[in-house]
């Protein structure tokens, strides 16, 4: 073994790769073989197949590097081991992986020896590369080690020499499978890059290289992208997927559509399977909708395709579509210059602020009544036709534009269903005004919306999204008061989807603003986005910034 040892405590950041660019090393996978080919050669075949979409979702690294393994490989005569208590082991683990094309599993954890026995005999392994931890130095009986020993320390027995760590390493093969040829790598090969990486020192490489049996070259796979929300204990799981030839993505949070470096690497890469390794992907059936969503490359204002994601919407209220290209362009440069004033108040304490403030266009486009009209519902549609040209121009300008129900006795969805063109157009989200529901059927009394009426829109608006690969819609529901909105407490707040804002619609003196909020806020905690009324000229950050309970508004309608 080298001598040389440089000791590298964090993870190997350097497998973790930025890139949308698919392409794999050796040869493309094909059909899956074991170890063995037919020549009586050794080789490493990736998987025959990988799901279109796949969620690792353990957060237990012993765990999660298992299912990476079985995922990913069909066969491996090499396997890396590495203690799943020793970062730095794992961390040497990791970088051996790729260039030895060989997954890693960890022994020690949540994965008993008969697991990791199983799993290697299915990939038909012969040898096992142990990562051995560095001998610790030798303490004295004083209890310093060298010249740089703190005194008064009390001393320690002695310690483990290299020849105990490898008797160790080569027990711990032993127990799990006792055929299988034993080569060591000591943790301490891991050495920085000029780059600030991690890899195996060149020497201690050839090393081990030399010491392993020959093999064809490998069978990988191509076009697979391995989405990582970059969450401790993960760098294990990473390796192995790539040493099989799949190309990571780091996605923070674990949502593709959320900024729009990953929006633009998904839709660049176009992958045929996509891996989620982390909890935070969710299920496959979440994943696979935001996959779809992000493969489209389409952005919202100020990037991504979440609309809660780093913005702020000043809104423009309650517009009557205008009629006429003037009085559109009158419209949308009022919206504008509403929302201007905004742009500077998170900068207001000095700390750098990267919110994105954002002109929203409120168009009422169904107008509560007085007269019952021909379809007897108390309220006056517009056509799609007639509401066309405004939206278009609003999401020209880079404006979000929000389309206002007021239903009258007709149900909030039923009209929402009317606009289903418009609302295939990303930007284009929902307001409902609940004090414009009169009663009849579920709403026994006029502006006393139950909760259910308002989740029947959320399940509408998240058939448009999923149906149509759009990105997220914004739904806000004017509540003027707490009574309003009835069984609030089951309202569905968490469909990813649609963002559910509730806005507190309460306008007059400050006093009376933040009452308002505070009722509303304490009445349905559980909901996540919210919404404050503002009068113009006020231009305020909102009531969190006078100790409010619920955080800064996502929506502002400034009256």
């Amino acid at each position: 073994m080298n001598s040389r040892k440089v000791r590298i405590v964090a993870l190997a950041a350097s497998v973790l790769v930025a890139t949308p660019l698919l392409a794999g090393c050796g040869e493309e996978g094909g059909p899956a073989s074991t170890a063995e080919v037919p020549d009586g050669g050794l080789r490493v075949v990736a998987a025959d197949e990988v799901a279109p979409v796949v969620v690792l979702g353990s957060s237990d690294p012993a765990e999660l590097t298992l299912t990476a393994s079985q995922a990913f490989f069909a066969s491996a005569p090499v396997v890396i081991l590495a203690d799943a208590e020793d970062e730095t082991a794992q961390a040497a683990a990791a970088a051996a992986a790729l260039p030895l094309h060989a997954p890693v599993l960890l022994t020690g954890g949540a994965i008993a020896d008969s697991g990791l026995t199983k799993e290697i005999a299915r990939l038909g392994a012969v040898t096992a590369v142990v990562v051995t931890p560095d001998p610790a130095p030798r303490v004295d009986a004083s209890g310093t080690s060298g010249a740089s020993g703190a005194a008064g320390v009390a001393a320690v027995s002695s310690v483990s020499s290299s020849e105990d760590l490898e008797e160790e390493a080569r027990k711990t093969v032993r127990a799990i499978d006792p055929d299988l040829q034993t080569v060591l790598l000591g943790a301490g090969a891991l050495v920085e890059t000029q780059d600030g990486g991690t890899e195996i020192d060149d020497r201690d490489l050839a090393e081990v290289q030399e010491q392993l049996p020959e093999t064809e070259s490998p069978r990988l796979l191509t076009e697979v992208l391995a989405l990582v929300d970059q969450t401790p204990g993960q760098a294990t799981a990473l390796a192995t997927a790539q040493a099989a030839g799949v190309v990571p993505l780091a996605v923070p949070g674990g949502d593709p559509r959320a900024s729009s470096v990953s929006v633009q690497a998904m839709a660049q890469a176009k992958a045929l399977a996509v891996v989620g390794i982390g909890e935070s992907f969710g299920t496959v059936e979440q994943l696979t909708a935001r996959v779809r969503s992000a493969e489209t490359g389409v952005e919202l204002t100020g990037g991504g395709q979440l609309v809660t994601a780093g913005k702020r919407y000043v809104v423009l209220p309650g517009t009557t579509v205008p009629a006429t290209p003037a009085k559109i362009n009158d419209a949308v440069a009022r919206t504008a210059a509403r929302a201007e004033p905004y742009v500077a108040v998170a900068g207001e304490s000095g700390e750098t602020d990267t919110t994105v403030t954002v002109p929203t266009l409120e168009l009422v486009v169904t107008e509560a009544s007085g007269a019952a009209g021909k379809d007897g519902n108390y309220s006056t549609e517009l056509t799609v036709e007639a509401v066309r040209p405004a939206v278009e121009a609003a999401l020209g300008a880079g404006q979000h534009v929000l389309l206002e129900f007021q239903p009258g006795k007709a149900t909030f969805v039923e009209q929402v269903r009317q606009y289903a063109e418009l609302l295939a157009l990303p930007g284009v989200g929902v307001s409902l005004d609940l004090d414009a529901r009169r009663a009849s059927g579920a709403v026994k009394k006029d502006g006393v919306v139950p909760a259910q009426e308002v989740d029947a829109v959320v399940d509408y608006l998240a058939g448009v999204v999923e149906g149509k690969a759009l990105p997220q819609k914004m739904l806000v529901v004017h509540v003027s008061r707490p009574g309003a909105l009835t069984e609030a407490q089951s309202l569905s707040t968490t469909d990813d989807a649609v963002a559910v804002v509730l806005h507190s619609d309460v306008s007059g003196p400050s006093a009376a603003r933040e009452k308002a909020w505070n009722e509303l806020t304490k009445a349905v905690p559980e909901v996540s986005w919210w919404g404050w009324t503002d009068m113009a000229g006020d231009a305020t950050a909102g009531p969190s910034a006078a100790g409010g309970g619920a955080g800064a508004p996502l929506v502002v309608v400034v009256e």
